[in-house]
């Protein structure tokens, strides 16, 4: 297969919207927790960047989590992208395919403290989205070790990794999140989001968000960010997802 090269800032914006599809965020921090059990979690979002040269949009963001055993979570996520640029018609294909496992390995209810690993494979489903701009080509491959500490209403959570990619610079990816629960029916959250391809600048989003559960089996969750110091015409001015959870 040959190299398939994308403009930078289309290059740039598609993993974070791969993974906002497959965390169901608009950034990339996750938590160690799993669904349990045999229980389902399905994500259904509208998720988007905006830069000063271009729109993109996740639409839908949606994923699928199901609890193998009490620590396991295996997810998938197919997100529909859809990219605006100046004078250029708009296109919308099916963006590449991500699945993983959340594999909970260390959990002491004394603490607080939780450990887990979340490694994830993408792939592009075809051709024609990674010649439109709206896949990655090739294959990537995620390893990020998470930590958590939970203290009575807040939490925090902490990741760090490598992401592995086919066509293009190995990245590192760090992250943190801070939730509390403001209401008893109300998740409040900040995060900050850093990611540096080997040989580029580094950049860092931050967002805030929330997780309102109207019902024991729905969650109405969304979130909006932008990224830290000073932007380029690749900076994100606005990082957005507003969408439903559905457990089962």
């Amino acid at each position: 297969m040959g190299q398939v090269l994308l403009r930078e800032p289309v290059r740039r914006a598609l993993p974070a919207l791969v993974l906002a599809a497959a965390h169901a965020s608009c950034a990339a921090t996750e938590d160690t927790d799993t669904p349990g059990a045999g229980n389902w979690e399905i994500n259904l979002v509208v998720s988007g960047e905006h830069t000063a040269s271009s729109r993109s949009y996740a639409v839908p963001a949606s994923d699928i989590n199901y609890g193998w055993g009490e620590r396991t979570q295996l997810a998938l996520a197919v997100p529909r992208v859809m990219l605006r640029e100046p004078g250029m018609d708009a296109r919308a294909r099916f963006a590449s395919a991500t699945v993983g496992a959340k594999w909970r390995f260390f959990d002491d209810a004394s603490s607080g403290i939780a450990l887990a690993l979340f490694p994830t494979y993408a792939w592009n489903l075809s051709g024609s989205a990674v010649r439109d701009g709206l896949a990655d080509p090739g294959r990537s491959v995620a390893v990020p070790l998470l930590a958590g500490v939970r203290r009575g209403d807040n939490a925090l959570f902490v990741q760090g990794g490598r992401r592995f990619v086919q066509y293009g610079p190995d990245e590192w990816l760090a992250g943190l999140k801070l939730t509390r629960q403001c209401r008893p029916d109300l998740e409040c959250r900040v995060e900050l989001d850093a990611t540096r391809a080997d040989g580029e600048r580094g950049r860092t989003l931050a967002s805030a968000g929330f997780k309102w559960r109207l019902a024991d089996q729905l969650i109405l969750q969304g979130s909006v960010g932008r990224d830290l110091g000073t932007l380029g015409t690749d900076g994100r001015r606005l990082v957005f997802m507003f969408g439903v959870q559905l457990l089962r």
